[in-house]
């Protein structure tokens, strides 16, 4: 065996080295490292340019024209496009979570992930056809973190706003108690509720612009012992219907029709003494039925002399 030392070979033409051969180094340390010829040879048929791809890497990171390698928790990280098929995220009974990140650093960011289903079952997300490009914002649900949500797949599913929404469901807001002089009445405050007047000194209770669709309905809770008026916002819009009126003494009933035409745009909850209403348990139903037109129902008891709580005030 043949164990001889050199500082320095100049082979001219060729070095041949029988089958098996290996190159050993020794480092500084005296660590020796084996490198076996036949995986030297087998680099022979890799261009330089793939050899680069793999020079100069950082685990873990991607970088352009370099290959990618996983780092110490099998991440990569800085990839800025990656188009796929199918992409998995966890596995089956290893939780995966797609994180989207916003443009703006420390602004949190969108985890997508999924509980235990029931069965072992599959929830998709499908987008169906749209006819344009199209930006779904979904919005902050509140404390609740819950969104409403619809099986009617037509058009109509669509159709009530937020507000007609709320206004429908939120059953916590449905009584509304005056206590003040005057109340403006709103479509965002008081439409489909009932409002309750409780002021024994009076109330001006002032409508918005007539339209269709629109319902209001009052309580009397105290009886009114002051000035007391439901009125129009403006002489434009009139009120139709009728006041069923009893007498506070014998129950007697009369019924006071107001018909398109007689340009009432009041109603009196007062008169002389309660004699057009205003005692307490008194009801008023109001409902646009049209611009410029409301439909009036009053159901109650007026004291002294009866007369219509009808009237035109309003300019």
């Amino acid at each position: 065996m043949l164990d001889q030392k050199f500082s320095k070979v100049r082979v001219a033409r060729e070095l041949k080295m029988g089958q098996g051969a290996q190159i050993v180094v020794t480092s500084a340390t005296g660590t020796e490292s084996t490198v076996d010829l036949a995986e030297l040879a087998a680099l022979d048929n890799i261009a330089a340019a793939d050899l680069a791809k793999i020079d100069g890497i950082t685990n873990g990171a991607a970088a352009a024209g370099k290959a990618l390698v996983l780092g110490s928790s099998k991440e990569i990280s800085t990839i800025t496009t990656l188009g796929a098929t199918n992409v998995d995220v966890g596995a089956s009974g290893t939780a995966g979570s797609l994180d989207v990140f916003p443009v703006t650093a420390s602004k949190g960011k969108l985890a997508v992930s999924v509980t235990d289903q029931t069965g072992d079952t599959t929830v998709s997300v499908v987008v169906g056809a749209m006819g344009a490009a199209r930006t779904i914002t979904l919005r902050d649900p509140g404390a609740a973190a819950s969104i409403l949500t619809t099986t009617d797949a037509t058009a109509a599913a669509t159709d009530a706003t937020a507000a007609e929404i709320s206004r429908a469901c939120d059953v916590s807001t449905r009584i509304v108690n005056c206590t003040a002089s005057t109340l403006a009445v709103t479509e965002a405050d008081h439409a489909n509720k009932t409002i309750v007047l409780d002021l024994a000194a009076g109330i001006a209770v002032t409508l918005p612009a007539a339209a269709a669709g629109l319902k209001f309905r009052f309580i009397v809770k105290t009886t009114f012992t002051g000035a007391a008026t439901i009125k129009s916002a403006t002489g434009a819009d009139i009120m139709i219907g009728y006041a069923l009126m009893g007498n506070d003494t014998d129950n007697t009933v009369v019924r006071w029709p107001v018909v398109a035409g007689d340009t009432a745009d009041t109603i009196d909850m007062l008169g002389t003494a309660n004699s057009t209403g205003g005692l307490a348990g008194q009801e008023i139903e109001i409902e646009g039925l049209a611009a410029n037109l409301w439909f009036v129902k009053i159901v109650g008891d007026a004291a002294g002399t009866e007369a219509t709580p009808f009237t035109n005030t309003v300019a």
